[in-house]
């Protein structure tokens, strides 16, 4: 191994060490052609960042600053940039493919040449980003999207409204897997038996709503305020990021597996941590009141026992 290659390796390692150890400013580093693959990086400050031809594949960006950055030729396949800022920042040919971009800011950002087969693009801001070149598939969701020229883009094929979803539902149908939920209010609706994985699912107002044996993947900034779940549901892999679950019945619901950043958990009744695998908390407030923040699995939090999470 070369003493440029040990050098890159050692700078990785120092950039993870003083992540886990709360630092968040990385300002102007040169992260050139490093592998973070997998890497949880929440809330990180890389503005004016090199980046160029680093691999971020599958990486945890959320909330993270990413402006004036140069990212030229970095795969960010699969990575989640939800409310990041991207403002002004090279993504010139970059692998952006089902990259979740929702919510994130990319105005005047130049994409020239960028692969966003299979991105998600809701309430996205490109206005003034030059995207020359740019590769997209049936896939791709542009959906409540600010467009280069400042007109909004929406998917009328996967979104819906909340009139839809009930009238659909009352019809019988309950497999609405790959659908938009953005901004809609369901609230006190009673959606048993819903199948909702693998949606698309923001800003949504469940409170009060009855979700047993519903099927969820991923909800950001979504209120489920004394929403009931069902005694036989399992939340494997389930990502929720800034929802609002106070006083959520969820008995014995079991979160194996599952992410929860920035939500709230306070006087949720009969929640139960993992029980056939991990939990993981960021900046979480669960059921009696107490912060916790993270990134830590629950094993770690409640018995100490380490678990190395930044590669989550």
């Amino acid at each position: 191994m070369d003493d440029k290659h040990s050098t890159r390796i050692y700078e990785q390692k120092e950039l993870e060490r003083r992540y886990m150890a709360g630092e968040r400013n990385f300002t102007s580093i040169d992260m050139k052609n490093f592998n973070l693959f997998n890497f949880f990086l929440v809330d990180i400050n890389l503005s004016s960042a090199n980046l160029e031809g680093a691999y971020l594949a599958g990486a945890n960006l959320i909330n993270s600053n990413l402006s004036h950055a140069n990212l030229e030729r970095v795969s960010l396949k699969q990575s989640l940039l939800i409310k990041a800022k991207l403002s002004n920042t090279n993504l010139r040919n970059a692998t952006l493919v089902n990259v979740d971009l929702r919510g994130a800011d990319l105005t005047g950002a130049d994409l020239t040449g960028a692969d966003l087969t299979g991105a998600v693009l809701i309430d996205t801001n490109l206005s003034h980003a030059n995207l020359t070149d740019i590769k997209t598939t049936e896939q791709t969701i542009f959906h409540q999207v600010t467009m280069p020229d400042c007109r909004i883009q929406n998917d009328l094929n996967k979104a819906l409204s909340a009139e839809k979803l009930l009238r659909r539902y009352a019809e019988g149908e309950r497999n609405f897997q790959d659908r938009i939920l953005h901004r809609v209010d369901l609230s006190g609706a009673n959606l048993r038996d819903i199948d909702l994985s693998r949606s698309r699912l923001s800003y949504v107002n469940f409170s009060g709503a009855c979700l047993e044996n519903v099927g969820l993947g991923f909800a950001i900034f979504s209120d489920f305020r004394n929403a009931r779940f069902s005694r036989d549901e399992d939340w494997l892999g389930v990502y929720f990021f800034y929802c609002d679950l106070r006083e959520a019945d969820l008995s014995g619901v079991d979160m194996s597996n599952s992410l929860f950043i920035g939500s709230n958990f306070l006087g949720a009744k009969n929640c139960i941590a993992g029980t056939e695998g991990d939990l993981f908390f960021y900046d979480t407030t669960w059921t009696d009141g107490e912060f916790i923040p993270g990134l830590i699995s629950d094993i770690e939090h409640w018995s100490g026992e380490f678990i190395d999470c930044c590669e989550f």
